[in-house]
């Protein structure tokens, strides 16, 4: 499969993934448009995805992916990135595995972001992994993710982070639903997180369980900015439209996108206050 077609079947699909059952069909309908093959390709791994009940846990592809991710993976550990040693792999994303490292010079642990080798030549995945950096970087608040720095090791870019001993909101909720004193709690942080954010001309634009973190003591973290959306100087709104992607496909979480943000439209802070709302409503009502 041809990358860019890959880039478009997997954000479908992802897309299509966060959204309840009964609504997939009508919005894989009108997110492939006319292109039939894709339509039954996306169609078909959702089925796989449904009958398995865990993401292309039984699909020959999934299959394949880890299989490339799990051997990049042992490529890494114990290699030393710079001053960070790796020791193990915290977990996989869409383009980038996370690992856990040793700083020599400070002797701290730290978390590092590493692009995936399939995606190393791949341009938009690139330049969302450095706007990632870029964002996060220009922001100093302690609901934020501290960003260290930003390399390059063997072609492929990393990204250097504090580590955060905790669990995502999306783990988090699924041990177990928290009162409402600690979901309100929860959704304070972040918004005091997106308020600062804000404040600098950025827009987080993928709140969700997934890009929070929960330590044991019930700090959070906000994390991922990797579809941020800056303010221009002189811009005549707040925040400046450009196209999604390369493919055309809005770039996203479809369940808690704002409605602007679904439909492909200029942004403004009111887009990140959607989708916090949606996320508080999910710790509160399950």
């Amino acid at each position: 499969m041809e990358r860019e077609r890959w880039l478009q079947v997997d954000r479908i699909l992802e897309a299509a993934l966060d959204l309840p059952t009964q609504d997939r069909s009508a919005f894989l309908s009108t997110a492939c448009a006319d292109d039939e093959e894709l339509l039954t390709e996306v169609q078909a791994l959702v089925a796989a995805h449904d009958h398995q009940d865990a993401f292309l846990e039984g699909s020959l592809w999934g299959s394949g992916m880890r299989l490339l991710a799990n051997d990049a993976a042992s490529t890494v550990i114990g290699e030393t990135l710079g001053n960070y040693h790796i020791v193990r792999r915290l977990g996989i994303g869409g383009v980038s595995e996370v690992y856990l490292a040793e700083d020599s010079r400070l002797a701290r642990p730290v978390a590092i972001k590493l692009l995936a080798p399939c995606w190393a030549a791949d341009q938009e995945s690139m330049q969302r992994f450095r706007q990632e950096a870029l964002a996060a970087s220009a922001l100093n608040h302690p609901n934020i993710l501290t960003i260290h720095e930003i390399d390059e090791w063997h072609g492929r870019d990393f990204i250097v982070t504090e580590f955060v001993d905790g669990m995502t909101l999306r783990k988090y909720l699924g041990a177990k639903r928290p009162p409402i004193s600690v979901s309100l709690e929860i959704a304070l942080q972040i918004a005091s997180a997106l308020a600062a954010a804000h404040s600098a001309g950025i827009i987080h634009c993928d709140i969700k369980p997934e890009n929070v973190m929960v330590r044991p003591d019930g700090f959070v973290k906000v994390l991922d900015f990797g579809i941020a959306k800056r303010k221009k100087p002189g811009a005549t709104t707040f925040f400046e439209h450009r196209p999604p992607t390369a493919t055309g496909v809005v770039i996203g979480t479809a369940a808690y996108m704002s409605p602007e943000q679904a439909r492909g439209q200029i942004l403004d802070a009111g887009t990140d206050i959607w989708s916090l709302g949606v996320v508080l409503y999910e710790m509160i009502g399950g």
